[in-house]
């Protein structure tokens, strides 16, 4: 499912790699368009990704469920689990009207701009790597 296209700022495009569902939730909320069709459910191309338009603000304080500039925090929905990914935004690289597709693979994330530019890529890791990660950074009592 693709939305409308943000007049005022640009969207990003979220593309689904996988051949699963995916519900994302960016900033803590999840996105209006709802699911994320696995590649061959949305047409008649077998191996074509499903793609969702997400709206850019400037700031964090507009609303969770949208890609602000700065760090991003996603966490991704597919059946078999449940992975998180930090997804940065350089405002001051990328214009807030341009357009972006990320595609979203299940352990990488690529950030491209419309001029077909690698801009920016990252981990998606396991939700259970972050609470790992987590717990080693907490204080321990001695």
């Amino acid at each position: 499912m693709v939305e409308a296209p943000n007049a005022a700022a640009g969207n990003v495009y979220v593309m689904n790699l996988t051949s699963q569902d995916l519900n994302l939730s960016i900033n803590g909320l999840g996105t209006s368009g709802g699911t994320i069709p696995g590649w061959g459910q949305s047409g008649s191309n077998r191996y074509q990704p499903g793609m969702q338009a997400v709206p850019r603000t400037l700031n964090a304080s507009d609303g969770p469920g949208k890609f602000f500039n700065g760090n991003n925090s996603l966490a991704l929905f597919w059946i078999d689990g449940l992975f998180f990914a930090a997804v940065r935004i350089d405002g001051s690289q990328i214009p807030l009207n341009q357009d972006l597709v990320l595609v979203v693979e299940r352990n990488k994330w690529q950030l491209v701009n419309q001029y077909a530019v690698l801009v920016a890529s990252g981990d998606v890791s396991p939700m259970s790597m972050l609470r790992d990660a987590l717990e080693m950074t907490e204080p321990r009592g001695g």
